[in-house]
């Protein structure tokens, strides 16, 4: 990436993943990941309603290593529908929200199913389609609650503890937020998703700051769906309506964007090498399609290195920045340089 404004730089590292629509290593429109304290990645692949075989929870690490899935498509006990977000405890289980059935399914980090709690409703401790959800140091789950525009804190077993906000785009307030994270000195972020920007709480719910405006220029946002910071204080934002992911300095200045750099992966290459002639095949495949100036959801489904729908991004402890790429089944990783 070329960067605009500072002497800050990132690098393209490396991709994992490819398309695999019924189980087994790789990913199948991927939602959310996140990673452990065993450095294990877990992806949430959703799938597709006509299409639910590869609906499951991945594990893999940062070097191709895959360990296993769990979970499939439906709506009982172990089971999940439309999972939307994925976070670990201080023992490392899992906690994962579910838009459909109104509920947060916990899973021990092997994948063992332990409980499912939640109950759809605008009370306090209901929820109405959960998305965001991210765990602190003291057990508290902080939840995205989209369609009530509040975020709800409660217990690892689902009480009720606090919430803040409501419909609007005043500090304070929402309009359908998506992504939520925990910032170096605890605070909360979230991202606003319908008012184009991200929001800076402390732990009680008291408003701190806000970046972002809507636009497409360097430095709005349209439709952000995930947020996260490095040890640096530098913010970065899955913009997923402008197909990219932007990059805040502290002082939330606009310091550089990635718009995409992947090359075939590991697991990929190990396909098409077992896969004669699907191999053939790909060598005559052009991964651009000259298009003209069409709007950037279109470039991306033109042009295979770019991100398509990027929905999530997290730091891993060697500060590499993991990008979700939605659409293209992988996941995309840069470093600041």
């Amino acid at each position: 990436m070329k960067n605009t404004i500072s002497k800050t730089k990132f690098k393209y590292i490396d991709t994992i993943g490819f398309t695999a629509d019924v189980g087994g290593r790789g990913f199948h429109l991927p939602r959310d990941l996140a990673i452990n304290s065993e450095e294990k990645v877990f992806v949430i692949n959703r799938s597709g309603a006509m299409h639910t075989l590869g609906l499951r929870v991945s594990i893999m690490d940062v070097n191709h290593n895959y360990y296993g899935e769990f979970s499939k498509f439906g709506k009982n006990p172990g089971e999940l529908y439309w999972p939307s977000s994925i976070t670990f405890d201080t023992k490392d289980n899992v906690y994962i929200t579910d838009e459909y059935t109104h509920s947060i399914s916990v899973f021990e980090k092997d994948g063992n199913f332990l409980e499912r709690w939640g109950k759809k409703g605008n009370k306090q401790g209901e929820v109405n389609s959960p998305s965001g959800i991210v765990c602190d140091q003291n057990n508290e789950l902080f939840i995205v609650d989209i369609h009530n525009d509040r975020i709800q804190v409660m217990t690892t077993s689902g009480k009720f503890l606090r919430e803040w906000g409501k419909k609007g785009n005043q500090d304070g307030e929402f309009n359908k937020p998506w992504g939520i994270a925990l910032g170096n000195n605890n605070e909360i972020l979230v991202a606003d998703w319908r008012n184009d920007r991200i929001q800076i709480f402390d732990k009680n719910g008291l408003f701190i700051d806000k970046f972002g405006r809507s636009g497409t220029n360097d430095g709005d946002l349209s439709r952000p769906s995930g947020v996260c910071v490095d040890k640096d204080g530098f913010f970065y934002v899955a913009d997923w309506g402008n197909q990219r992911v932007q990059i805040f300095d502290e002082k939330f200045n606009f310091i550089g964007k990635l718009r995409g750099q992947a090359k075939l992966s590991k697991w990929a290459k190990d396909y098409l090498n077992a896969n004669p002639d699907e191999k053939r095949a790909r060598e005559s495949f052009s991964p651009v399609i000259n298009i003209d100036n069409v709007e950037p959801h279109e470039e991306s489904a033109r042009i295979e290195s770019y991100f398509w729908d990027p929905t999530s991004v997290v730091i891993d402890k060697n500060g590499h920045l993991l990008v979700l790429d939605s659409n293209r089944n992988r996941i995309q990783i840069y470093q600041k340089v």
